[in-house]
């Protein structure tokens, strides 16, 4: 009795190549997103594994650490609010106030997620893990050290309570943020409060100077 041909099996369908740039990038975009989604506790290797659609063994060549994966998606997260930032900081190198409302924007139109996602951080709020208290610490000192300079030549203060400054303004801007997000205040008179409070550190200003 003759045995019929095997039937050829179907090729499982390849994965698609990416470049180990790209494939990192893909990885990163992937686990902001389940960070602005669902907030930085979601986040883990075996998360990012099964909604990047690869293996945690692919993930581990990437981030050799859940610290390493939290601390690259925070930066691929504040990136371009910190680049934002510091092109604020450029254009008016003189006035803080100026700089301020130029930066506002830059915080304000993010999408909500990833505005809550960096908030979340900068709080300290994000989780009590201790790799994101880590990198709080190191974004706060980042954000500070953006606007410290600024901060000195405007008050003509320390160089330590110019990092001091820079980070009160910083939590008043956020603050501001989420009374807007919240729905208590207009995005018109957060910004118009925000910015009067500012322009009150300018009388200080000329008094030090005076």
């Amino acid at each position: 009795m003759s045995r019929r041909p095997a039937r050829p099996r179907p090729d499982k369908p390849k994965r698609a190549y990416l470049h180990r740039d790209l494939r990192r990038q893909t990885l990163l975009d992937v686990a902001a997103g389940i960070v602005e989604r669902e907030g930085w506790g979601a986040l883990s290797m075996s998360a990012l594994a099964e909604r990047g659609g690869t293996s945690r063994q692919l993930v581990y060549q990437h981030f050799p650490s859940l610290e390493k994966l939290l601390a690259d998606t925070a930066w691929h997260i504040f990136n371009d609010t910190m680049q934002g930032t510091q092109a604020s900081v450029s254009a008016h190198p003189s006035n803080l106030t100026e700089a301020a409302k130029s930066a506002e924007a830059v915080t304000l139109d993010l999408p909500v997620g990833r505005a809550d996602a960096l908030w979340q951080l900068i709080a300290g709020t994000a989780s009590d893990a201790p790799e994101l208290e880590t990198i709080r610490r190191g974004l706060r000192e980042l954000i500070s050290g953006i606007w410290a300079p600024l901060t000195r030549s405007e008050l003509g203060v320390s160089a330590a309570d110019a990092k001091a400054y820079a980070w009160m303004m910083v939590m008043a801007f956020w603050g501001m943020r989420q009374l807007v997000r919240d729905g208590e205040l207009t995005r018109a008179r957060g910004l118009r409060l925000f910015n009067d409070l500012i322009g009150r550190l300018q009388p200080a200003r000329q008094k030090n100077r005076g």
